[in-house]
């Protein structure tokens, strides 16, 4: 008896049924495991598949801010290029000590005409058929700053409502012009 006791502890489904001990129908069907590398297999692939699709929208989404900032460069130049014709006949002009001998001097540039002619180039362009928006402006001690920002679609929307349908891009833009040389 004890002999029979420890076969039923020790022997496997396969032993079982060759000594003829019978088994309860569950045990047999979660004791089976032909099955189990195919739902391993499947979990992998859905993982593969979920990474390499949010690796494709982080790569549309950076592509989507160098664009950004692209456009916003163009504009910010724009501005720069307004320049104050009344300070800059009249020598009324600011020192940029950045430059390595000092001697570099800022072009005045109008700020009205500079935001003037930023908005227009910003209003005129649009990023991926998305409207792009000035979130700030600054025009101190003649160089202009921007931050712009546009809203777009993602490339890829996950199903089951997983991740957003849009995406916030921001960039913020500067430039300044500077001549060389001392003014004499």
């Amino acid at each position: 008896m004890r002999r029979l006791q420890r076969i039923k502890e020790i022997a496997t489904l396969e032993q079982r049924s060759r000594i003829g001990l019978k088994d309860s129908k569950y045990r047999r069907i979660l004791g089976d495991d032909s099955g189990s590398l195919v739902i391993l297999s499947f979990s992998l692939f859905l993982l593969l598949l979920i990474s390499s699709l949010a690796v494709i929208d982080i790569s549309d989404s950076f592509l989507a801010k160098r664009q950004l900032v692209e456009i916003g460069e163009v504009a910010i130049t724009r501005a720069a290029h307004s320049i104050s014709l009344s300070r800059y006949y009249s020598g009324n002009i600011l020192m940029d000590t950045s430059g390595v001998d000092g001697n570099q001097f800022r072009i005045p540039i109008d700020c009205q005409a500079a935001q003037l002619a930023f908005q227009s180039e910003i209003s005129s362009s649009a990023l991926r058929g998305q409207a792009i928006s000035i979130t700030s402006w600054n025009c101190i001690n003649d160089e202009v700053d921007a931050t712009i920002e546009a809203q777009i679609h993602v490339l890829i929307s996950l199903p089951l409502g997983i991740g957003t349908n849009s995406s916030m891009i921001t960039s913020t833009v500067g430039a300044t012009s500077i001549i060389g040389g001392t003014r004499g």
